[in-house]
């Protein structure tokens, strides 16, 4: 899929966020994106602050630093897009201008559970993210 389908703005879910540039319909080829370099905890001091902020715990001591344009997808309780070997489907039909969002609870590893700014009318207030296996 064409970089010229996305494009990074200023969202109103949390700083930037991606956004169609053309309409998809429901199962559509949205974006792909390439696997990010795996580091150890010990390692992310070694990060520029750009790359910190798109940092995602994938197992004990491992962590992926996401690519681009998957960085910038904001969470929703409600999402429009689901991610499956680094590509990423139109759950449901998506408008031109529309932010595209990815639900953090079903991909995300998370440290600490945060407060969810997404606005979805199911919104479920706070986001936990997925377990790590111990």
């Amino acid at each position: 899929m064409g970089q010229n389908s996305v494009e990074v703005r200023v969202s109103k879910i949390q700083g930037s966020g991606l956004f169609a540039t053309k309409d998809f319909k429901t199962g559509e080829k949205v974006y792909s994106f390439l696997k990010g370099r795996v580091i150890s905890e010990a390692e992310i001091v070694t990060l520029s602050p750009e790359e910190k902020i798109h940092l995602d715990k994938i197992a004990n001591d491992q962590y992926e630093v996401i690519e681009s344009p998957a960085c910038y997808v904001n969470h929703s309780c409600d999402p429009n897009v689901a991610e499956r070997d680094k590509t990423a489907y139109a759950l449901r039909d998506i408008q031109r201008g529309e932010e595209l969002t990815i639900d953090y609870d079903r991909i995300a590893y998370l440290e600490e559970p945060f407060q969810c700014s997404c606005g979805a009318k199911n919104c479920r207030g706070t986001v936990k993210g997925k377990l790590i296996k111990q």
